[in-house]
C-alpha cells in the first residue's frame, strides 16, 4: 500500500496555504487590472450619434443610383418635387406595433428628377388603403404634400408571393421600378412620411438606437489581465503537484529500498 500523502493533504500544508494567498492575491490584482482595462474601454468608445431629428435635404445624404448609406438610413429628410399619378399602390401585411395592416405607397420626384418610393401612410384597413391609393392616381387626393419629409430608409428585399394575385408585401425599390412609368434615376431607398395624409395613420418609423463603439484595444488588454489571474491559480497549482509527486516519487523509492534490502537479508 502507497504510503504517499494525498494531495489535498499537501495542499492544507501552512506553507502551501501561504503560497495559495499570495496567489489569490496576484489573481486579484490582475482582476482588478483587468476592471480597470474594461471601464477604459468604454471610457474611451465614443458614442455614434446622429442628428437624425434634424430634417436635412435629402440631396444632402443620399444619391441617386447609389446604395444608401448609414449617414442616410435613419435621417429625417426632406425633398420638393410631385407625384406620379398611376403610381400609387397598396402593400399588404406591413406590422405597425404589432398590428399587422397595410401600407399606401407613392412615386415621387424630387425637383432633381429622381424617383423616389415613398410609404404614405398606413391602416389596418385594406379598402382604407386602396381608397387613398386611388383617389391619388386619380388626383383627388387633397393633401399630398409637394414636399415629402420623413425618415429615409433602407429598401426591402423583394419576395415572390405563393399566390401571384396577392398584394406585395414588401417596400421593394428594385420590384417597384418594374411598375413605375418611366422611373429615371432613382433613390435606392425609400421614405416613410412623417405625417400622414387624411385617411391613413402615420407609419411607426422610431429614430435609429444610438450605438456604443467600445475600445478593442483597451478591451483586449481587459482579457489578459483576467488570463493572468486564472495562470497565477495555476502556477501555485502546479507548485502544490510538484511538491506532492516529488514526495510520492520518494516515497516509492524508499519503500523499493526498503523491500530490496530485506530480500537482500532473507538469502
Amino acid at each position: 500500500m502507497s504510503t504517499a500523502r494525498p494531495l489535498v493533504r499537501v495542499m492544507l500544508r501552512p506553507k502551501s496555504l501561504l503560497l495559495l494567498v499570495l496567489a489569490l492575491a496576484v489573481a486579484v490584482g490582475f482582476a482588478l487590472f483587468g476592471q480597470w482595462q474594461l471601464g477604459r474601454a468604454v471610457q474611451n468608445g465614443h458614442l455614434i450619434e446622429r442628428p437624425t431629428e434634424d430634417v436635412v435635404a435629402l440631396a444632402d445624404v443620399a444619391t441617386p443610383q447609389a446604395q444608401a448609406t448609414e449617414k442616410a438610413v435613419g435621417q429625417l429628410v426632406s425633398a420638393p418635387g410631385s407625384w406620379v399619378q398611376g403610381d400609387f399602390a397598396v402593400l399588404g401585411t406591413r406590422i405597425d406595433q404589432g398590428r399587422t395592416g397595410f401600407w399606401t405607397i407613392g412615386h415621387f420626384v424630387t425637383s432633381d428628377g429622381a424617383s423616389l418610393a415613398v410609404g404614405l401612410g398606413w391602416t389596418a384597413d385594406e379598402a382604407d388603403a386602396r381608397a387613398v391609393a386611388d383617389a391619388a392616381n386619380a388626383g383627388t387626393q387633397p393633401d399630398l404634400p409637394t414636399e415629402v419629409v420623413g425618415r429615409y430608409q433602407h429598401s426591402e428585399a423583394p419576395t415572390i408571393p405563393e399566390d401571384l394575385d396577392a398584394l406585395p408585401v414588401d417596400m421593394a425599390v428594385p420590384a417597384l421600378l418594374n411598375e413605375w412609368s418611366d422611373p429615371g434615376p432613382t433613390y435606392a431607398g425609400y421614405l416613410t412620411l412623417r405625417s400622414a395624409p387624411a385617411g391613413l395613420g402615420d407609419i411607426y418609423s422610431p429614430p435609429a438606437q444610438v450605438e456604443v463603439q467600445l475600445n478593442f484595444l483597451n478591451l483586449f488588454y481587459a482579457v489578459e489581465w483576467a488570463v493572468f489571474a486564472v495562470v497565477a491559480l495555476y502556477v501555485w497549482y502546479r507548485l502544490i503537484r510538484d511538491v506532492y509527486e516529488k514526495e510520492r516519487d520518494e516515497e516509492l523509492e524508499r519503500s523499493g529500498a526498503d523491500r530490496a534490502g530485506s530480500e537482500a537479508t532473507v538469502d
